[in-house]
Parts: C-alpha cells; structure tokens; sequence
C-alpha cells in the first residue's frame, strides 16, 4: 500500500522551507575571517614571545606573553610562569650569546600555534629539532606541548631532520 502525503504536511513542506532564511554562501565568510586572523594573531604573538625569551634572553616576556595559570605538559617542568622562568634558568639559557630563533616551521589553527625550530649545539648540549605546540587564550600562551630530539652524528639517511 503506497502511502501519500497528507495535504498539511505538503503545505508544512512548501511554506515551510519558503519561511526558512535562505543560506547565503557569503554567510560563513565573517567567521571563517574571524577565526583566520585569531590563528594569525596567536601566530604572530608565540613568534614575538619566542624570540623574546629565548633568542633574546628576555625573562620579562614570561610576564607579558605567558598566562599566570599556564599549563605545561612537559614532564620535565610544572606549571606556571615561575616555573618557566626557573626553568629557562636551570638550563643555562640565560648565559648563552643571545640569537635570532631559527623558525623552520610554523603553523596555527584557532587557537593552537605550531612551532618547529632548531636548536645549534651549545656546550655539552647537541644540536636539537623541537617541535612546540602552544595553545593560546585571551592574548596569551595558556598551555605547551613539546618534543625534542638530538640530531644524529650518525643518521642512516643524508636528509636533514628540518
């Protein structure tokens, strides 16, 4: 038995869609904008607080670009500023000539930025890709991911890590 529509819900169907706004490709623009320039921005101010505490040393960037609750996942280091900046100086990092980060890569997405830099040997310290992934909220660096990793003297293949 084939069943057929009644006529109000035919009538539901055909006014009913026509009371509907009707979407507009152009609609999704000012959002997709908003969040691109969010990840720009996030982008833009992890490079300024990278550069500056630890190309230049600067431990004051800690204040200015770090949330108070930051939040690390690093095993190595707990959370917070004070726990960045006991780090940056248990490391030695502070006693170093200062330099200009070298940023191989870099990405952002909301409100996570992507960084991936290499580090030039120093010391007793061999030379290390790192890969950093810092979550960004309300104009600051709320939250870190790491990976590191010496480059080989002995790789099996001639590519470059970076």
């Amino acid at each position: 038995m084939k069943k057929t529509p009644t006529l109000a819900l035919s009538l539901l169907l055909v006014f009913g869609a026509a009371a509907l706004p009707a979407a507009r490709a152009d609609d999704a623009k000012p959002a997709a904008a908003s969040k691109h320039a969010n990840a720009a921005a996030n982008k833009a101010l992890v490079l300024k607080a990278y550069q500056a505490l630890f190309g230049d040393h600067d431990l004051s960037a800690v204040d200015r670009y770090w949330a108070k609750d930051y939040i690390q996942h690093n095993p190595y280091m707990a959370d917070g500023t004070e726990a960045v900046k006991q780090f940056v100086e248990k490391i030695g990092l502070l006693n170093g000539p200062k330099f200009k980060v070298e940023f191989l890569r870099v990405a952002a997405e909301g409100d996570l930025v992507f960084v991936q830099t290499r580090q030039p040997k120093m010391g007793n310290t061999p030379e290390m890709v790192i890969v950093d992934i810092f979550r960004v909220a309300n104009g600051k660096i709320a939250e870190h991911w790491d990976v590191m990793q010496a480059v080989p003297a002995d790789a099996v293949n001639k590519r470059p890590m970076y």
